[in-house]
């Protein structure tokens, strides 16, 4: 690597987000979950406990998030949602509740996206700026949340992956770098590399579980010789020690469910130790002005 492209690596700061949820809550559209597993005590139990272990991974690697977090939950636990922005993070929608934003019509969707923004200001007293969807599920269909979200005092949005082949989302047509929506908004889509010619997801969640640390690191670090940086991201379950398990489970969803599961803490704090990392509301603060690009739903 040449100087002046370790200098570029050196400079890009990845984005580093949580989405915060409860397992079985957002499991609901992906397969039936047995009733057995529903409660909204052990739920709470979850969150708490995992979030809290993610606020002290951040604090002994000295890093700041954003943490996209139910409005359901700025509502029901907001004593979690202040701590959270106590400890100096970034405070952002992932709507009210975990149902997939493609599944309301325009004015229910309107509705999840107000009450989220509600509770969480409400809860954290912070302005809320960034949303995310659950299972990033603003898709061809259903474009005009973007809009609604400028509407709503929203400057960006992290809910689009740009790939074709996956069962629940994905915008193949979108560009794969952050860049500004024609409404002003600006769009950080989730991160993916060119392997063969086809667009394919790294940086987190399941992705960052499955594959091995250094094709990741070496994913994040070829992104930024680019000027690009990844989007990392990661959920509570992943990140503490309270893990429900669903039983039931098929094979394959069992595997895409657990696998890993327990090495991604360690993954991340090597990460976190070894390359730059912000919110994106810190990103945002110190980062070049972003191009313009109109975008479709093909």
């Amino acid at each position: 690597m040449s100087v002046q492209a370790a200098e570029a690596t050196a400079r890009v700061q990845h984005l580093l987000s949580f989405d915060i949820e409860g397992f079985i809550e957002a499991s609901h559209d992906s397969y039936h979950v047995p009733e057995k597993y529903v409660s909204a005590s052990a739920e709470k139990r979850e969150i708490e406990v995992n979030t809290n272990s993610i606020l002290e991974l951040l604090a002994e690697c000295r890093a700041n998030a954003t943490f996209f977090i139910l409005g359901r939950i700025g509502r029901d636990m907001p004593e979690l949602v202040r701590r959270i922005a106590e400890a100096g993070h970034e405070i952002a929608s992932h709507s009210f509740d975990h149902t997939r934003l493609y599944k309301f019509g325009p004015e229910d969707a309107l509705r999840q996206l107000r009450l989220s923004k509600q509770h969480l200001e409400q809860a954290s007293g912070q302005a809320v700026t960034g949303f995310r969807a659950p299972d990033f599920s603003i898709v061809g269909t259903n474009l005009y949340v973007l809009d609604q979200l400028r509407e709503l005092g929203y400057r960006y949005d992290s809910s689009v992956f740009p790939i074709s082949f996956h069962d629940a989302y994905g915008i193949p047509s979108f560009p794969r770098t952050p860049f500004v929506l024609p409404n002003g908004m600006i769009e950080f889509p989730m991160s993916t590399a060119m392997l063969g010619g086809a667009a394919v997801p790294f940086g987190g969640g399941g992705y960052l579980r499955l594959y091995p640390l250094w094709l990741t690191r070496l994913l994040m670090r070829t992104a930024a010789r680019s000027g690009v940086p990844t989007v990392v991201y990661l959920h509570p379950i992943e990140m503490g020690q309270v893990i429900p398990y669903i039983s039931e489970l098929p094979f394959k969803r069992r595997l895409r469910t657990y696998v890993g599961i327990r090495t991604v803490r360690e993954k991340l704090k090597r990460l976190l130790l070894t390359l730059p990392f912000a919110s994106f509301r810190d990103f945002l603060a110190s980062a070049p002005t972003l191009s313009a690009i109109q975008v479709s739903a093909s």
